[in-house]
Order: C-alpha cells, then sequence, then structure tokens
C-alpha cells in the first residue's frame, strides 16, 4: 500500500523557516553559553573524582556556524593528562556508561538533565522571537 501526502504551502513554509534561523538573536547564543557553562558546573560537581583529572576535562565547545547551525556542546575528556596514566583523559565514556567491571557513575548527562527546564525555556524564548520578527 502507498500512501502520498502533499504539502500546500512546503515551500513558504521553508521560506519562513530560513528567515527565522537570520532572526535569532545573538543573545540567545549568549543564553546558550550561559546554560552550557551551568551543565559544566553541574557535571563538575557531580563527577566522581580519583585524580581530579577528568573533572578538569570538563568543558564547554563551541564549533563554528555551519550552514547557519549554532553548536554547543558540553564534552568530557581529551586535553587533560591524567597524572597516573600520564595520558589524555580518555575514560569519561567508561565512567559515565560504566563497563563489565566498574558500575556507571553519570555526571553528565544528570547534569543536563538538571538544567532540561532551563534548556527548554531559552530555546523556546529564542525562537518566539525569531518568528515574531
Amino acid at each position: 500500500m502507498n500512501l502520498d501526502i502533499e504539502i500546500i504551502g512546503g515551500q513558504r513554509l521553508i521560506a519562513h523557516l530560513a528567515e527565522a534561523i537570520k532572526n535569532i538573536d545573538p543573545e540567545m547564543k549568549e543564553a546558550l553559553r550561559d546554560v552550557a557553562r551551568k551543565v559544566v558546573q553541574d557535571a563538575k560537581a557531580i563527577c566522581p573524582v580519583d585524580t581530579g583529572s577528568l573533572r578538569r576535562s570538563i568543558r564547554a565547545e563551541e564549533y563554528p556556524p555551519e550552514a547557519e547551525i549554532y553548536r554547543i556542546y558540553v564534552v568530557a575528556g581529551g586535553k587533560i593528562i591524567n597524572p597516573k596514566t600520564h595520558r589524555l583523559v580518555d575514560y569519561a565514556s567508561y565512567v559515565e556508561y560504566g563497563t563489565s567491571r566498574a558500575p556507571a557513575q553519570p555526571f553528565l548527562r544528570p547534569a543536563l538533565e538538571q538544567n532540561r527546564v532551563l534548556l527548554r525555556q531559552v530555546l523556546m524564548n529564542g525562537l518566539k522571537e525569531a518568528f515574531r520578527s
């Protein structure tokens, strides 16, 4: 059985969305940076500590816009040398999700969950402003 769907006004919707993206306020980007900083702060507070290297590796990273997409990530691992192993911190996912030998000790997901309402509010406010213009 085939089902054909025709969207009337689809091109107009696409044009409206493209225009709305252009209207996203730089203040929204700063608000998203603030949310990311809060997630980093909360993740560092939750992160289990042995040497402190994993905690120090938690950071927000912003990526250059591609195709008008703004990206900011909260990441852990890399860029920090663990004093015990003398290697880059490469075990963040093992701590977050656990292994067959060690239970999960999540710190990134709970930090994001703690800030879900704030993130949603920032996104909704920014999108409302973009579509008002």
